[in-house]
């Protein structure tokens, strides 16, 4: 008997959006050292939905919400054909992610409704370890998995949450990058540089990786602030995965977004008086009750009663509303996936792994694999000075970087 899944607090507003002229999508890379086997590949993506089934499911309308039906269909692997960061759910019966292969290169995409960053890594991994296994008759055995069905397509939203009292932010107005917008087109650029080197250089300041790296996107504003722009506020999102606050193996979504904000008093700011405040406000802000908070206020719209049983197309005008109103409260966002870690023997098949994700304005994601550091950035503007700005701040510090960058147009 199929099976269906209740949406998780996040996947259901990204489902009311999913129509939205910017669809939420997650894309990971690996460059391999051999051309991609096609065969293999769909029998390696084959092995990988039996232990995630949840994955292989259609999105559907009820009255009130949407949810996941499970179907018997087979996704196909396909040779890349889209851009970067395609579309994925245009009706009921598509699949919420694609697996796809252009040479050396593996690309996994999926929709934010299913999962988010953490939860869709655990996939890709898996889908990594089968390819390689299979191709090199590897003897890993990857049928087996500690985590149950149950465990893996929990909604942990609903399961941590708890009415309570929130606190009440200072709201400050933020800074907006302006500058001429590609028409319908994003410009994905992959930054690939020595993470050891980018540690040294954190450690230098006496700051964290995580940290580092959203103090100087901070930074790359600074020449770009007009005086009369002085009283707004920089705003970097920083979604935070909740699994490690919370006994969850969910591979669907499960995190909340912090956002550390940067008001600069003069345009003489320097880097360590950015670094010193991004500190601070990481000790005040990614600790256990405001991540505890932070699950509350998530969850506390969805168990509002109108949300609950107000029908799902007058829902779908207000929540598309509430995004667009969304983008405009954060300058960027920087998501750090972490370290992504294989076995030994797999990894030396791998070159290297990307992560990218769909934008409104311009956005970054990092991952570390081996010894490289790689900065996803995604980009609709023409001409970008943030970017330029961060990417030229690092090569004045002895950083080499490596950059790859899509077509436009």
């Amino acid at each position: 008997m199929k099976k269906w899944y209740k949406l998780d607090n996040v996947g259901k507003f990204y489902a009311s959006i999913a129509n939205a002229k910017v669809p939420k999508v997650f894309r990971y890379s690996v460059n391999l050292f051999e051309n991609v086997d096609e065969n293999i590949l769909q029998l390696a993506l084959n092995k990988t939905i039996e232990i995630y089934p949840n994955f292989n499911v259609n999105l559907k309308k009820g009255m009130f919400w949407y949810y996941l039906d499970e179907t018997n269909k087979k996704n196909k692997v396909t040779k890349e054909n889209l851009p970067i960061c395609f579309k994925i759910y245009n009706n009921s019966d598509d699949f919420l992610y694609r697996v796809s292969y252009y040479k050396r290169k593996i690309n996994f995409e999926v929709s934010h409704i299913l999962s988010d960053g953490r939860g869709s890594v655990e996939f890709f991994k898996l889908l990594l370890t089968n390819y390689i296994s299979i191709k090199y008759d590897l003897k890993i055995d990857t049928s087996k998995d500690n985590k149950s069905q149950l465990e893996k397509a929990e909604d942990s939203f609903d399961k941590y949450y708890k009415k309570m009292k929130l606190s009440k932010n200072k709201k400050t107005e933020t800074y907006i990058y302006k500058g001429k917008k590609y028409r319908n087109q994003t410009r994905y650029l992959e930054a690939y540089m020595n993470v050891s080197d980018v540690l040294s250089l954190a450690h230098k300041y006496k700051t964290t990786l995580t940290a580092f790296l959203v103090s100087i996107l901070i930074y790359a504003h600074r020449d770009e602030l007009k005086l009369s722009e002085l009283n707004k506020s920089i705003k970097i999102d920083l979604p935070v995965d909740l699994r490690p606050y919370f006994k969850s193996y969910s591979s669907m979504n499960f995190f909340g977004v912090t956002t550390i904000s940067y008001k600069f008093k003069s345009k003489e700011d320097t880097l360590e008086d950015i670094i010193k405040e991004v500190n601070l406000q990481f000790k005040e802000q990614i600790n256990a009750k405001k991540i505890a908070e932070r699950v509350n206020l998530m969850v506390s719209f969805e168990k509002n009663w109108f949300c609950r049983f107000v029908p799902i197309n007058i829902k779908n005008i207000f929540l598309n509303i509430a995004d667009k109103i969304a983008s405009q409260q954060s300058t960027t966002c920087l998501s750090n996936i972490g370290i992504i870690k294989l076995d030994k023997e797999l990894e030396d098949k791998i070159d290297s792994i990307s992560v990218l994700t769909s934008t409104y304005g311009f956005r970054f994601t990092t991952c570390t694999f081996k010894d490289k550091l790689c900065i996803g950035i995604s980009n609709n503007y023409i001409n970008n000075d943030i970017i330029k700005n961060l990417c030229c701040y690092l090569s004045e510090q002895g950083i080499q970087i490596k950059m790859n960058v899509s077509e436009v147009g």
